[in-house]
C-alpha cells in the first residue's frame, strides 16, 4: 500500500509526514469561495485532428 505524501493519509504505525508545499494567508480582498473556471472547449473538440496528427514513427 503506497503512502500519502501530502500528509492526509499517513500509513499505519508511521506518523504524518510533514507538507512540502509552505501554506500562507491569503491576501487582503481574497476571494474565499471563487466562482469555477468556465470550460475552455468542448468536449471532444480535438478528437479527430488527435486520431489525424500522428508523429511520423506511429506509422
Amino acid at each position: 500500500m503506497p503512502d500519502a505524501t501530502d500528509g492526509t493519509e499517513p500509513a499505519p504505525g508511521k506518523p504524518p509526514r510533514k507538507r512540502r508545499r509552505v501554506t500562507t494567508t491569503p491576501v487582503p480582498g481574497a476571494d474565499p469561495s471563487p466562482p469555477s473556471e468556465p470550460q475552455r472547449h468542448a468536449e471532444g473538440e480535438n478528437d479527430e485532428r488527435l486520431r489525424v496528427d500522428k508523429p511520423p514513427h506511429w506509422g
